[in-house]
């Protein structure tokens, strides 16, 4: 139990050292090097269930606070850019699965699953009851993830220089830490409850989101988390997605071979061109695009947004619209693959 103390404290520290060097997305990245590095060098940590829960409504708490009553009035705009951006992605997915099935010698479930686009922890969770070889997929999804979380805040140089290094916004009301810790504190117990006994696709940050908001808009009006704390909450996800990666997971790669890394490139192609598309359909900027559609992840995208400060609230809500779809069509999903494997059998 130290040991695991020792790192996050570690960690925490590497994302606050590079926020203060002014590394976009400081915190969030920081701590996931520190975890790559951590899981490939030293030891893995697991941090499943509710640390990662907790976690998770850390930062999605502080976006919730964030949201206001015009973000409703702002989504249905942005169901049909969605609805074409995300048709294109499952469907690029299951292409992207059957070229990892021809060209590795992996079992066509096996493959499938791998390259579902999104909803990692779902899709892990549900790979073994059809016969995958789950170890496969949580190796793939926790690459391409890491890979996306890696990337795009170093894009954000790229496309977006002048991205803000983070901050309470100025028209949030003064932050009292004895008001305001307290309700952190609450709002992480009951989204660990309410996931432990009502559990929904991407669950955990929906529930924080929602009762941040209530918070904020209602309880205690304005109010905002100071860059530090929102901080410690993306370099907790960092962290906890960054160990993943550990030594096992890259064998496991390897082991696919080049097509593992030929997948990973169409995946960012796929996403690159997509962003472009919904930036063509929407005002949102491109790096803003590029985390409202990129399959990697929910809690890592809005994460980043919030890091980034590029309309958190509005990424978070695309996110958990997407893998909710995506949870939905997965079982329709599933019975055209098995219905491919007959045909192909027969």
């Amino acid at each position: 139990m130290w040991q695991k103390g020792l790192f996050i404290t570690a960690a925490v520290m590497s994302g606050g050292l590079f926020s203060a060097a002014g590394v976009p997305a400081g915190w969030l990245f920081g701590a996931l090097l520190a975890g790559i590095f951590t899981g490939i060098f030293i030891k893995r940590f697991t941090f499943e269930g509710w640390p990662f829960q907790a976690a998770l409504a850390l930062v999605g708490a502080n976006i919730g606070f964030l949201m206001d009553t015009e973000l409703f009035a702002v989504i249905p705009a942005y169901i049909l850019p969605l609805t074409i951006t995300l048709s294109i992605t499952l469907l690029m997915g299951l292409v992207f699965g059957m070229l990892m099935y021809k060209w590795t010698d992996l079992d066509v479930k096996t493959a499938f699953f791998c390259c579902v686009p999104g909803g990692a922890s779902e899709v892990i969770s549900v790979s073994r009851e059809y016969g995958a070889d789950d170890r496969i997929v949580a190796a793939f999804h926790t690459a391409r993830i890491t890979f996306f979380v890696f990337l795009i805040p170093l894009s954000a140089v790229l496309f977006y220089p002048a991205a803000p290094a983070g901050g309470t916004p100025a028209d949030s009301i003064v932050w009292n830490p004895f008001i305001g810790f307290p309700i952190l504190l609450f709002i992480v117990g009951i989204v660990i409850v309410l996931n432990k006994y009502v559990k929904i696709p991407g669950g955990a940050l929906l529930y924080a989101l929602a009762i941040g908001f209530v918070v904020g808009e209602w309880v205690v009006p304005g109010l905002a988390s100071p860059d530090y704390a929102a901080g410690i909450g993306q370099a907790l996800i960092g962290a906890m997605v960054g160990i993943r990666f550990d030594r096992e997971t890259l064998v496991r790669v390897k082991s696919i071979g080049l097509p593992s890394l030929g997948i990973l490139q169409c995946f960012l192609l796929l996403s690159l061109l997509l962003a472009g598309l919904f930036t063509m359909m929407t005002p949102l900027p491109y790096i803003t695009s590029l985390l409202s559609t990129v399959p990697a992840g929910a809690a890592e995208m809005s994460s980043t947004a919030f890091a980034l400060q590029l309309e958190p609230t509005l990424v978070s809500t695309l996110h958990i619209i997407r893998v909710i779809v995506l949870f939905l069509l997965l079982p329709f999903l599933i019975k055209w693959m098995d219905r491919m494997i007959l045909k192909n059998e027969g």
